[in-house]
């Protein structure tokens, strides 16, 4: 009994198949082929459908107090803006300074 993957036998080179070798050669294996929906495509869509039905939940016009004057918008609006302030925030916050990057560099050069 042949296994499909065993070419003993054959007469084919190996080598000869470069169509199907991602690898270019090097024997990694061809990845399979992808039908359906995937699993980050269906989460995608709940977190989707998710926060549509938030937004229309929290539609209401609300009384915003900021440091100097008040205002009224939508209570989605407030919380998306401050979820957008959060992340810029965070982002700079949390982003390395200039010498630790040029150290983690020099780090990363160091390896090779």
């Amino acid at each position: 009994m042949r296994r499909d993957d065993d070419d003993s036998g054959s007469g084919r080179d190996p080598g000869q198949d470069q169509g199907r070798d991602p690898g270019g050669g090097r024997g990694e294996p061809t990845p399979p082929p992808r039908s359906g929906v995937s699993f980050r495509q269906v989460l995608i869509a709940i977190v989707a459908v998710i926060l549509v039905a938030f937004g229309i939940a929290n539609f209401d016009t609300v009384q915003v107090n900021f440091l100097l004057f008040d205002s009224e918008a939508r209570l989605v609006t407030v919380i998306v803006v401050a979820a957008g302030l959060g992340f810029v925030i965070g982002y700079f916050v949390g982003r390395p300074g200039r010498l630790q990057r040029k150290y983690l560099k020099q780090r990363e050069e160091d390896r090779d």
